[in-house]
Protein backbone atom coordinates (compact mmCIF):
# COMPACT_ATOMS: atom_id res chain seq x y z
CA UNK A 1 0.00 0.00 0.00
CA UNK A 2 1.66 3.38 -0.80
CA UNK A 3 0.02 5.27 1.57
CA UNK A 4 1.93 3.23 4.49
CA UNK A 5 6.16 5.03 4.93
CA UNK A 6 8.27 3.52 7.59
CA UNK A 7 10.98 5.71 9.54
CA UNK A 8 14.54 4.69 9.98
CA UNK A 9 15.33 4.24 13.52
CA UNK A 10 19.54 3.85 13.41
CA UNK A 11 19.99 7.71 13.62
CA UNK A 12 23.58 8.82 15.00
CA UNK A 13 23.50 10.34 18.47
CA UNK A 14 24.61 14.17 18.08
CA UNK A 15 21.99 15.06 15.19
CA UNK A 16 19.31 17.69 16.24
CA UNK A 17 16.62 15.09 17.99
CA UNK A 18 15.33 16.01 21.06
CA UNK A 19 15.29 12.57 22.59
CA UNK A 20 17.88 10.03 21.07
CA UNK A 21 18.06 6.45 22.01
CA UNK A 22 20.58 4.09 20.57
CA UNK A 23 20.96 0.01 21.54
CA UNK A 24 19.34 0.44 24.45
CA UNK A 25 18.29 -3.21 26.59
CA UNK A 26 16.62 -3.94 29.66
CA UNK A 27 16.15 -6.52 31.46
CA UNK A 28 15.37 -7.15 35.14
CA UNK A 29 17.13 -9.71 37.42
CA UNK A 30 14.67 -12.77 38.75
CA UNK A 31 16.10 -14.97 41.27
CA UNK A 32 19.18 -15.86 39.88
CA UNK A 33 18.66 -15.46 36.41
CA UNK A 34 17.31 -12.02 33.80
CA UNK A 35 14.81 -11.56 31.94
CA UNK A 36 15.67 -9.73 28.78
CA UNK A 37 12.27 -6.93 28.47
CA UNK A 38 14.19 -4.43 25.76
CA UNK A 39 16.55 -5.42 22.93
CA UNK A 40 18.21 -2.78 20.95
CA UNK A 41 16.05 -0.18 21.18
CA UNK A 42 16.84 2.58 18.09
CA UNK A 43 14.80 5.69 18.30
CA UNK A 44 14.89 9.23 17.17
CA UNK A 45 12.44 11.93 18.51
CA UNK A 46 12.16 15.23 16.69
CA UNK A 47 11.01 18.47 19.58
CA UNK A 48 7.23 18.72 18.97
CA UNK A 49 6.24 15.34 17.39
CA UNK A 50 3.49 13.14 18.36
CA UNK A 51 5.06 9.59 19.25
CA UNK A 52 2.66 6.29 20.27
CA UNK A 53 4.33 3.41 21.32
CA UNK A 54 2.04 0.55 20.57
CA UNK A 55 2.34 -3.15 20.87
CA UNK A 56 0.94 -6.39 22.95
CA UNK A 57 0.90 -6.53 26.69
CA UNK A 58 4.56 -7.28 27.42
CA UNK A 59 6.38 -5.74 24.75
CA UNK A 60 7.88 -3.43 27.32
CA UNK A 61 6.37 -0.38 25.98
CA UNK A 62 5.88 1.26 29.67
CA UNK A 63 9.32 0.11 30.66
CA UNK A 64 10.77 2.21 27.77
CA UNK A 65 8.67 5.20 28.64
CA UNK A 66 9.74 5.53 32.35
CA UNK A 67 13.66 4.78 30.53
CA UNK A 68 12.80 7.81 28.91
CA UNK A 69 11.31 9.61 31.74
CA UNK A 70 14.42 8.42 34.07
CA UNK A 71 12.44 6.19 36.07
CA UNK A 72 14.03 3.08 35.30
CA UNK A 73 17.84 2.92 34.10
CA UNK A 74 18.99 1.01 30.81
CA UNK A 75 21.08 -2.17 31.31
CA UNK A 76 23.12 -0.87 28.29
CA UNK A 77 23.25 1.53 25.54
CA UNK A 78 22.54 5.24 25.41
CA UNK A 79 19.30 7.30 26.28
CA UNK A 80 19.78 11.40 25.45
CA UNK A 81 17.72 14.45 26.06
CA UNK A 82 18.61 17.78 24.18
CA UNK A 83 22.10 15.95 24.20
CA UNK A 84 22.12 15.29 27.51
CA UNK A 85 22.68 11.44 28.97
CA UNK A 86 19.20 10.55 31.05
CA UNK A 87 20.43 9.95 34.58
CA UNK A 88 17.06 9.94 36.89
CA UNK A 89 13.88 12.44 36.36
CA UNK A 90 14.43 15.42 34.59
CA UNK A 91 11.99 18.65 35.35
CA UNK A 92 11.26 18.95 31.31
CA UNK A 93 9.32 15.87 31.58
CA UNK A 94 5.54 15.91 32.51
CA UNK A 95 4.47 11.88 33.31
CA UNK A 96 0.81 10.67 33.12
CA UNK A 97 -0.36 7.26 34.15
CA UNK A 98 -3.48 5.63 33.96
CA UNK A 99 -4.82 6.51 37.25
CA UNK A 100 -5.30 10.50 37.73
CA UNK A 101 -4.17 9.44 41.74
CA UNK A 102 -5.54 12.95 42.87
CA UNK A 103 -5.52 13.49 46.22
CA UNK A 104 -9.21 13.42 47.80
CA UNK A 105 -8.80 16.13 50.51
CA UNK A 106 -7.54 18.34 48.67
CA UNK A 107 -9.55 20.29 45.89
CA UNK A 108 -8.75 20.67 42.23
CA UNK A 109 -6.83 23.54 42.97
CA UNK A 110 -5.15 21.78 45.62
CA UNK A 111 -4.23 18.81 43.66
CA UNK A 112 -2.91 21.06 40.54
CA UNK A 113 -0.68 22.71 42.76
CA UNK A 114 0.85 19.59 44.61
CA UNK A 115 3.53 19.15 42.06
CA UNK A 116 4.82 23.01 42.20
CA UNK A 117 4.71 22.31 46.19
CA UNK A 118 6.85 19.13 45.89
CA UNK A 119 9.50 20.85 43.60
CA UNK A 120 9.68 23.95 45.73
CA UNK A 121 8.55 26.50 42.55
CA UNK A 122 6.87 29.58 43.10
CA UNK A 123 3.23 29.02 44.36
CA UNK A 124 1.99 32.44 43.82
CA UNK A 125 2.71 31.72 39.99
CA UNK A 126 1.35 28.38 40.15
CA UNK A 127 -2.19 29.86 41.31
CA UNK A 128 -2.24 32.19 38.46
CA UNK A 129 -1.90 29.50 36.14
CA UNK A 130 -4.60 27.81 37.24
CA UNK A 131 -7.57 28.84 35.41
CA UNK A 132 -5.69 28.73 31.83
CA UNK A 133 -4.64 25.04 32.68
CA UNK A 134 -8.60 24.48 33.43
CA UNK A 135 -9.91 26.08 30.49
CA UNK A 136 -7.19 24.33 28.44
CA UNK A 137 -8.95 21.06 29.58
CA UNK A 138 -12.27 22.24 29.22
CA UNK A 139 -12.97 22.36 33.23
CA UNK A 140 -12.70 26.26 33.63
CA UNK A 141 -14.59 26.78 36.76
CA UNK A 142 -13.84 23.43 39.15
CA UNK A 143 -11.04 24.70 40.92
CA UNK A 144 -12.82 24.07 44.29
CA UNK A 145 -14.51 21.06 43.39
CA UNK A 146 -13.27 17.35 44.88
CA UNK A 147 -12.31 14.53 43.05
CA UNK A 148 -15.07 12.37 44.78
CA UNK A 149 -17.34 15.36 43.04
CA UNK A 150 -15.98 14.83 39.61
CA UNK A 151 -16.53 12.07 36.73
CA UNK A 152 -13.56 9.62 35.38
CA UNK A 153 -13.36 11.51 32.41
CA UNK A 154 -12.99 14.72 34.23
CA UNK A 155 -10.30 13.43 37.07
CA UNK A 156 -7.81 12.61 33.46
CA UNK A 157 -8.37 15.99 32.70
CA UNK A 158 -7.26 17.45 35.85
CA UNK A 159 -4.29 14.81 35.78
CA UNK A 160 -3.45 16.14 32.39
CA UNK A 161 -3.66 20.00 33.68
CA UNK A 162 -1.21 18.80 36.77
CA UNK A 163 1.01 16.78 34.48
CA UNK A 164 1.40 20.21 32.60
CA UNK A 165 1.63 22.78 35.65
CA UNK A 166 5.23 22.73 35.67
CA UNK A 167 5.25 23.63 31.54
CA UNK A 168 7.64 20.37 30.75
CA UNK A 169 8.85 19.89 27.40
CA UNK A 170 8.04 16.26 27.08
CA UNK A 171 4.60 14.53 28.10
CA UNK A 172 5.03 10.83 28.79
CA UNK A 173 1.75 9.32 29.13
CA UNK A 174 0.85 5.92 29.97
CA UNK A 175 -2.04 4.50 28.47
CA UNK A 176 -4.02 7.83 30.53
CA UNK A 177 -7.73 6.88 29.31
CA UNK A 178 -7.90 2.98 29.33
CA UNK A 179 -10.14 2.58 31.83
CA UNK A 180 -12.54 5.27 30.75
CA UNK A 181 -15.68 4.51 27.95
CA UNK A 182 -15.15 4.58 24.82
CA UNK A 183 -16.96 7.94 24.39
CA UNK A 184 -15.20 9.86 27.27
CA UNK A 185 -12.03 8.50 25.90
CA UNK A 186 -12.34 9.78 22.37
CA UNK A 187 -13.11 13.08 23.50
CA UNK A 188 -10.05 13.08 25.27
CA UNK A 189 -7.88 12.12 22.61
CA UNK A 190 -9.21 14.73 20.85
CA UNK A 191 -8.72 17.10 23.54
CA UNK A 192 -4.84 16.00 24.42
CA UNK A 193 -4.34 16.23 20.20
CA UNK A 194 -5.45 20.01 20.76
CA UNK A 195 -3.22 20.68 23.44
CA UNK A 196 -0.40 18.93 21.86
CA UNK A 197 -0.57 20.90 18.96
CA UNK A 198 -1.43 24.35 20.86
CA UNK A 199 1.73 24.16 22.97
CA UNK A 200 3.78 21.98 20.59
CA UNK A 201 5.39 19.74 23.22
CA UNK A 202 6.68 16.64 22.25
CA UNK A 203 4.08 13.85 22.90
CA UNK A 204 5.04 9.90 24.11
CA UNK A 205 1.60 7.95 24.06
CA UNK A 206 1.79 4.45 25.13
CA UNK A 207 -1.61 2.11 24.03
CA UNK A 208 -3.01 -0.64 23.35
CA UNK A 209 -4.95 0.72 20.77
CA UNK A 210 -4.33 0.47 16.95
CA UNK A 211 -6.99 3.08 16.30
CA UNK A 212 -6.02 5.48 18.66
CA UNK A 213 -1.75 5.43 17.89
CA UNK A 214 -3.41 6.22 14.14
CA UNK A 215 -5.92 8.38 14.85
CA UNK A 216 -3.36 10.65 17.24
CA UNK A 217 0.06 10.32 16.21
CA UNK A 218 2.85 11.57 13.49
CA UNK A 219 4.75 8.18 13.72
CA UNK A 220 3.49 5.20 15.74
CA UNK A 221 6.41 2.75 17.00
CA UNK A 222 4.82 -0.82 16.79
CA UNK A 223 6.85 -3.47 19.45
CA UNK A 224 6.80 -7.00 19.43
CA UNK A 225 7.70 -9.05 22.67
CA UNK A 226 9.84 -11.68 23.88
CA UNK A 227 11.78 -9.75 24.30
CA UNK A 228 10.50 -6.11 23.23
CA UNK A 229 11.95 -4.62 20.54
CA UNK A 230 10.75 -2.37 17.28
CA UNK A 231 8.69 -3.90 14.70
CA UNK A 232 8.61 -0.96 12.67
CA UNK A 233 8.66 3.06 13.13
CA UNK A 234 5.67 3.92 11.19
CA UNK A 235 5.22 7.27 9.39
CA UNK A 236 1.10 8.41 9.92
CA UNK A 237 1.01 10.98 6.73
CA UNK A 238 -2.44 12.26 7.38
CA UNK A 239 -3.14 15.96 7.42
CA UNK A 240 -3.50 18.10 11.11
CA UNK A 241 -5.26 18.97 12.71
CA UNK A 242 -7.18 15.59 12.82
CA UNK A 243 -11.06 15.18 13.03
CA UNK A 244 -12.86 12.62 13.56
CA UNK A 245 -13.61 12.37 9.91
CA UNK A 246 -10.14 10.74 9.32
CA UNK A 247 -11.45 7.48 10.71
CA UNK A 248 -13.83 7.31 7.89
CA UNK A 249 -11.21 7.26 5.12
CA UNK A 250 -9.46 4.94 3.32
CA UNK A 251 -5.61 6.42 4.08
CA UNK A 252 -6.66 5.61 8.01
CA UNK A 253 -8.16 2.29 7.38
CA UNK A 254 -5.18 1.09 5.28
CA UNK A 255 -2.60 2.25 8.38
CA UNK A 256 -4.60 0.37 10.81
CA UNK A 257 -4.80 -2.78 8.45
CA UNK A 258 -1.26 -2.43 7.96
CA UNK A 259 -0.64 -2.38 11.60
CA UNK A 260 -3.00 -5.31 12.39
CA UNK A 261 -1.12 -7.45 9.93
CA UNK A 262 2.13 -6.45 11.26
CA UNK A 263 0.76 -7.53 14.74
CA UNK A 264 -0.86 -10.39 13.68
CA UNK A 265 -4.11 -9.17 14.53
CA UNK A 266 -7.63 -11.20 13.60
CA UNK A 267 -8.16 -12.23 10.02
CA UNK A 268 -7.75 -8.82 7.36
Amino acid sequence: MNTIVSQRTDHALGTNYQIEIQKVYKSFSKGESSVNVLQNINLSIEKGEFISLLGPSGCGKSTLLKLIGGLLDQSNGQLMIDSESVKGPNKKIGFMFQKAVLLPWRTVEGNLILPVEVAKGDIHKAKNRIGELLELVGLKGYEKYYPKELSGGMQQRISLARTLMNNPDILLLDEPFGALDEFTREALNFSLMDIAEQSGKTVILVTHNISEAVLMSDRVIVMGINPGHILEDLKIDIAKPRTDQVLATKKYADYVIHIRELLGVGRV
